[in-house]
């Protein structure tokens, strides 16, 4: 049933019988995926705001998944995740300069940034590759290495939230989460069961852990509220002794309640958590320390998206 609801909201906006709204003179990339969860958007959002920012003047919208907040916001240094939801808190503490927004209308937020922030060139579009009442300029598709799109099905057999076929309305589709030791048949693999459309470019990308020397050799305890940390403790098993790990579920607002339990199971241990988790943590003022990771892509992945920005002001 689900695939079918998608299939059709789908069909009606490809033939226009619902209307995606485009906007001129502004470049907007849409950032997302096809399943629920776990393929690395916020890591790529930004990735993204890392490479660009220097050569564009930009600005990010989310969703602001679970806040407390209505309507459009801008996400401020002062703000509490609460206030404007997880991610978007943990990026805009990443990147301070950048202008961050939370809206469920992703046309108002774009109309709103070009009225108040007329200088801006472009905006990326967190997590809205099912919002299609926006008409992006372009889309980068993510898919898991280890769970790619084409091995999954639709909700609630699998956990996917659009059909399959909708990864042909990409531009790019990036593989993410590649093991370290990606060979070029590796890739060649999974672009074959892909089955890109000629105009499609496919790239791999990887997670590098930033160094924590402070967990090095030490008995650590492992707290997350993400959906799938198994990568993270695989990189930790060679690093340190990880004597626990307490899993909470994916944006999981945490309780006092919680905190006691964290404290007493965790006793005698570093606790270790992620970078998302620890803006969530913030208030408690735990011992933690929070493990941040960084992006590598192929090398002409960036360019090719510096290249279609140029070449649309160009024309």
């Amino acid at each position: 049933m689900y695939a079918l609801v998608s299939k059709i909201r789908n069909y009606l906006f490809d033939k226009g019988l619902i209307a995606s709204q485009e906007h001129e003179d502004i470049f907007v990339l849409c950032v997302g995926n096809l399943r629920v969860g776990g393929t690395g958007k916020t890591p790529m959002v930004e990735y993204l705001v890392e490479k660009l920012k220097d050569d564009f003047a930009l600005a990010v919208v989310s969703l602001g998944y679970k806040r407390q907040s209505k309507g459009l916001k801008e996400v401020l240094l002062t703000d509490k995740y609460q206030d404007v939801g997880d991610e978007p808190k943990q990026m805009k503490d990443n990147f301070p300069d950048v202008p961050f927004f939370v809206c469920k209308d992703r046309n108002q937020a774009i109309e709103h940034i070009k009225s108040v922030l007329p200088h801006t060139k472009v905006i990326i579009l967190d997590d809205a590759y099912q919002y299609r009442k926006t008409k992006p300029t372009s889309s980068v598709l993510l898919t898991e290495y280890s769970r790619p799109f084409y091995k999954d099905t639709c909700l609630p057999f699998g956990r996917l939230r659009d059909n399959r076929q909708s990864y042909r309305r990409a531009k790019y589709i990036l593989v993410t989460k590649c093991p370290q030791t990606l060979t070029a048949s590796n890739k060649a693999e999974v672009i074959s069961k892909i089955k890109p459309l000629k105009e499609q470019k496919i790239f791999f990308s990887k997670i590098v852990y930033k160094p924590l020397p402070a967990v090095e050799g030490k008995d650590v305890a492992l707290l997350s509220g993400i959906d799938n940390p198994q990568p993270l403790l695989d990189y930790l098993q060679g690093l340190c002794n990880v004597k626990k790990v307490l899993k909470f579920a994916d944006h999981h607002s945490y309780s006092d309640k919680d905190i006691e339990q964290i404290l007493k199971a965790t006793e005698g241990l570093l606790l270790l958590t992620t970078q998302k988790d620890y803006v969530r943590l913030q208030q408690y003022k735990l011992p933690l320390l929070a493990q941040k990771i960084e992006i590598e892509t192929d090398n002409n992945f960036i360019q090719n998206i510096k290249d279609d920005i140029r070449e649309y002001f160009r024309s």
